[in-house]
């Protein structure tokens, strides 16, 4: 998904040292709820998810499989839409179709007919695991915070689930905060890995020439994604990992590591792109130190908390004593 808090430029005040290492949307419901109306098959031949609806202000919403050319390549002009005519990671009409046809997943939110939203995966083993990599989402931004991406991501969910897929992976950016919550919080995904520049310089005007850091997560298709995450205490009191701390932020001793943890990135990083589009590259190798870090030394990563009075965003990340 297509689908804010500055700070300096020339590094962090954690004192964590630099290295490179691998290391509120409405709910747009299915009817029944997290289920399709007809069964879905395994056979790659058939449409085998069915349509689910929901009624909004600009009209009903239809999220199926694709099967049809002019669908796949729609797919394409999505693509260009999200991410600039100059995309160049762009998936192609061809690939689309062979990839549906050996057990991969391509599917559509349509509105009115016209396609606003895409998911599309591909199908692969890990050892004599059968696995799912889920390549791309795609949200038209004039369709934007109507749970599209939400919905899709759950109608690609439960069409692996039906097929045996039990293990579904994929990669978002840790520094926009919208998605980690959608990701984590929503969806109820684990993140396993932080990346370095895992896609290289990309030629989308949203990334801005930046490093593609990403986090990879992966669900368990058989388990029923969360309403929501809760969280019981307030960003200000964790000691926390951030750019560049405010007077009331409390700095976390790398020394003696405590249990819990927040990790910052900006609210809203689009806003610092277009404001201060240098302060995102500061963002982006401060959040990688500050990941790699936190992995390095056994955090695991539990949700993404907003605070919207202070406009700023914080993964929460805790730890067994043990570690």
């Amino acid at each position: 998904m297509a689908i804010h808090h500055y700070g300096r430029h020339n590094g962090c005040s954690c004192g964590i040292p630099k290295r490179v290492v691998c290391s509120r949307v409405p709910d747009l419901k299915l009817h029944p709820p997290h289920r399709m109306n007809q069964t879905l098959h395994h056979s790659t031949n058939a449409n085998p998810l069915a349509t689910a609806r929901e009624s909004d202000a600009a009209g009903a919403i239809e999220v199926r499989t694709i099967t049809t050319l002019s669908e796949f390549q729609a797919c394409v002009e999505l693509q260009e839409d999200v991410w600039g005519p100059g995309f160049t990671d762009r998936v192609p009409a061809s690939l689309l179709h062979v990839a549906a046809d050996i057990g991969g997943v391509v599917i559509g939110a349509f509105q009115r007919g016209v396609l606003i939203g895409m998911v599309f995966g591909v199908a692969g083993f890990d050892g004599g695991e059968r696995v799912h990599w889920s390549h791309m989402l795609a949200v038209r931004g004039s369709a934007r915070d109507l749970g599209v991406g939400r919905t899709l991501k759950e109608a690609q969910r439960e069409t692996l689930a039906q097929r045996g897929v039990t293990r579904m992976s994929w990669t978002f950016d840790p520094l926009v905060a919208k998605n980690a919550f959608l990701n984590l919080n929503r969806l109820g995904a684990r993140v396993v890995r932080y990346v370095n520049d895992m896609y290289g310089t990309s030629t989308s005007p949203l990334h801005h020439g930046t490093p593609t850091d990403r986090l990879i997560v992966t669900v368990d298709t058989r388990a029923t994604a969360p309403m929501h995450t809760v969280i019981d205490c307030e960003p200000q009191r964790q000691p926390m990992l951030t750019i560049t701390l405010s007077a009331d932020d409390v700095a976390v001793n790398t020394a003696v590591p405590p249990p819990s943890l927040w990790i910052e990135v900006p609210s809203d990083v689009q806003r610092v792109r277009e404001h201060a589009p240098e302060a995102v590259a500061a963002w982006r190798l401060a959040v990688r130190n500050h990941f790699t870090w936190a992995l390095d030394h056994g955090y695991e990563v539990q949700a993404l908390e907003r605070d919207v009075n202070a406009s700023r965003a914080f993964y929460l990340l805790s730890r067994d004593a043990k570690a």
